[in-house]
């Protein structure tokens, strides 16, 4: 036993933990989606004073639950509490129970789906009646809390599964879900090739979730599809990947490698050092984007471009690029088109 924690102090650990342990007290239970949805209209739920809005989710994240439960997906629990009164407060779970409600009362229109791309603008009732049925008697599981649990245990657990740990990005979900496609495997390798690391010099921490594997994913992306980019970066991203991935060969690979390769060396030995660091040590993606993406296209016109530092240091001193490259908006479609042609009309044609 550590020699700092004596006989007295263990007892209170222990003390502690017990009379904490026994505040919490709940059971498991299974209910239907319809019971759910009816409850929702009823007073049956009650909304606490802490819970979030009810319309905070987007519209995607919606058809995402929706289209999950249609598949067979797990689902996250449901927290419940009981009340004096006998009504269940909702501790976590508004957004999906509201989602739910919003479905089953055709007031949800399904618009963009990752996978049943088949229900484009389909509401509740244009689904089979088979499905409708499915849905409504699909049970799922739910914690609740006994009457015997007091308010501020249950806003402790709301505020524990709504902020405990780290959401993963959009590389993170990206290497998990597409862990089995080849082209995902390529990015991976690349986002640890050491020229690329050494320019972009991102900190443990960016390493740690990633951001490596970000830039080279948008790099490819970008670089071969930006004229189609629309305006969620990471939709886009992970489409050009899933769908690249398919049939992805020897050959692709190959291809690929060369083009990220080619255009790394190339930077690492005409460009100054630093170059994609702003003026507060930072990478900022679009600057990345703008710079790679830029440098690869002027390569495919021209592999034999002559240029030195001081051009480099021109181009990203103009005002349109730090415009390009910083400003509000840096999302949207013109925007990365104008950023990345940019660069790589400065590149081809000198000082524009």
């Amino acid at each position: 036993m550590n020699k700092i924690i004596d006989d007295d102090r263990l007892k209170k650990a222990i003390k502690q933990i017990n009379l904490l342990q026994k505040q919490v007290d709940y059971d498991t239970r299974d209910y239907p989606i319809k019971y759910l949805v009816d409850g929702f209209g009823s007073d049956l739920f009650v909304i606490p004073t802490y819970q979030r809005k009810q319309s905070l989710w987007p519209q995607h994240d919606k058809e995402r639950f929706i289209e999950s439960l249609i598949l067979g997906y797990p689902i996250p629990l449901i927290f419940l509490s009981d009340t004096e009164d006998g009504q269940l407060e909702i501790v976590d779970g508004l957004q999906r129970i509201t989602t739910l409600k919003e479905f089953i009362n055709d007031e949800l229109t399904l618009k963009k789906m990752d996978k049943l791309t088949s229900l484009k603008n389909f509401k509740f009732t244009d689904l089979p009646v088979s499905e409708q049925r499915r849905l409504k008697a699909k049970s799922l599981r739910v914690i609740v809390l006994r009457k015997s649990t007091d308010e501020e245990t249950r806003i402790d657990l709301f505020n524990r599964i709504n902020t405990s740990g780290t959401n993963a990005n959009p590389a993170e979900i990206r290497g998990g879900s597409q862990a089995l496609n080849k082209f995902m495997v390529l990015i991976k390798e690349l986002a640890n090739y050491q020229p690329f690391l050494d320019l972009v010099n991102l900190s443990d921490n960016k390493l740690n979730r990633q951001e490596n594997v970000e830039l080279v994913s948008r790099f490819f992306a970008f670089g071969h599809n930006y004229k189609n980019f629309q305006h969620n970066v990471s939709h886009f991203v992970d489409e050009y990947i899933q769908i690249t991935g398919i049939g992805f060969d020897s050959k692709s690979k190959k291809t690929f490698s060369t083009e990220f390769k080619t255009t790394v060396g190339y930077i690492s030995r005409n460009y100054p050092q630093g170059i994609f660091k702003n003026k507060r040590g930072q990478t900022p993606r679009v600057r990345f984007e703008a710079l790679t993406v830029g440098t690869f296209l002027a390569l495919q016109e021209n592999n034999s471009l002559k240029i030195d530092e001081n051009f480099i240091n021109r181009m990203v001193g103009t005002d349109r690029f730090k415009i390009l490259t910083t400003s509000d908006g840096s999302n949207s479609p013109k925007k990365v088109a104008a950023r990345i042609e940019f660069v790589k009309n400065y590149l081809l044609n000198g000082e524009i």
